[in-house]
Order: structure tokens, then C-alpha cells, then sequence
């Protein structure tokens, strides 16, 4: 068996795309366990055996939206450092895109956060896909901070931040937890750059 990654193998067929969006609503709307493959067929409006046929299994199916989430995520990144001339406003852009994400109606929460509660004691595979994707984002908050002159410990610090406002949002069922963590890590990146400079 083949030990699944974040980044797929191809490209999604128009299938594969439309049945990984309907599971990931499904999944968002009612946790994964209730939701059975008829139930996505239906929502994805293709038989069971064409589901079936690209994806045998539900765990191919969460396997499939993590990795949609993953990528969703890197694109942001992507575009937020493309639009920041300074290192410290990549930083503060990723709490606008969390903003964002959060201001969605069927926003319910991160969908690694979610899944490893859900499965992660039950499925290796599930629990390491997340683990893997909080690594990758702390390596990328890191070289940020690190460009900014900022030390690994305030990339950590950031990293939390960022994990603690997508649970809040969840529970609170709001976007403002973006905004209290944005401003919280503009006021540790201020609070260090004033440190260093006394």
C-alpha cells in the first residue's frame, strides 16, 4: 500500500475534482464516520461504481481533501508573498487570508485540525498527512521570519497563533479570531525589533 502525501501524483480529473468537492462538503458538514460513498456519489452526482473507480475507498476520499486543502493553502502563500514587499507583511497576510477562510459561510474549521480529531487515533496515515502539513507550515513561517531577521522561536510563536485562531474560529463560529491573531503577532514582531534595537 502506498503511504499517501500531501501533493498528489497528477492533476485531479474533472471527476476526481467534483467528487473531492463533495466529499469536502459532506465531511465539513457532517464529520467524516456518518458520511458513507453513496452519500458522496450523490452529492458529487456520479454513480457509485464512477466514484468507486477513482476512489475506492473513504479514506481515499479524505486522503483527496487534505490534499486539496494543502494545496489551497500553499496558493495563498504563493500569492500573499507575491503581493508583500516586506517580510513582516507576509507574515500579517496570512492572518488576512485566515480572515477570509474564517468570513465563509460553510467555514467549520481546518480540515486537518477536524480529520486528525476525527480519525487520527484510528488512521496512521490521517494523523501523519496533518502532522506533516503543520511541519511544512512552520518551515514556511520560519524562512519568512528568517528573511525578516526574526529568530525561529517568534516563526513558533506565529505558528501558534495561526493554529489557535483556525480552533477559535471554529468554535466561535467567527472571523475576529484572525484578527486578534494578527495583531497579536504584529505586536511580537514589533516587541523583538524593539529588544533587539534597545
Amino acid at each position: 500500500m502506498t503511504t499517501p502525501t500531501l501533493t498528489p501524483a497528477r492533476p485531479a480529473t474533472p471527476t476526481e475534482h467534483t467528487a473531492v468537492e463533495a466529499a469536502d462538503a459532506l465531511f465539513t458538514e457532517h464529520g467524516i464516520v456518518p458520511v458513507a460513498m453513496e452519500d458522496v456519489a450523490r452529492r458529487a452526482g456520479v454513480s457509485l461504481d464512477e466514484l468507486v473507480a477513482v476512489y475506492p475507498t473513504r479514506h481515499d476520499l479524505v486522503v483527496a481533501v487534505l490534499q486539496r486543502w494543502h494545496g489551497a493553502w500553499n496558493a495563498a502563500l504563493d500569492r500573499i508573498a507575491a503581493e508583500s514587499d516586506d517580510p513582516r507583511d507576509e507574515v500579517l497576510g496570512v492572518f488576512g487570508y485566515l480572515e477570509q477562510c474564517f468570513a465563509e459561510d460553510d467555514w467549520r474549521g481546518c480540515a486537518f485540525i477536524n480529520h486528525h480529531a476525527e480519525l487520527g487515533r484510528q488512521d496512521p496515515a490521517i494523523a501523519e498527512l496533518s502532522r506533516e502539513h503543520f511541519r511544512q507550515v512552520e518551515q514556511h513561517l520560519t524562512q519568512v521570519c528568517s528573511r525578516a531577521g526574526l529568530p525561529a522561536h517568534v516563526a513558533q510563536a506565529i505558528l501558534l497563533l495561526v493554529e489557535g485562531a483556525r480552533v477559535d474560529s471554529a468554535v466561535q463560529r467567527s472571523a475576529q479570531p484572525a484578527r486578534t491573531a494578527r495583531l497579536a503577532a504584529a505586536m511580537l514582531m514589533f516587541v523583538y525589533e524593539a529588544d533587539r534595537s534597545a
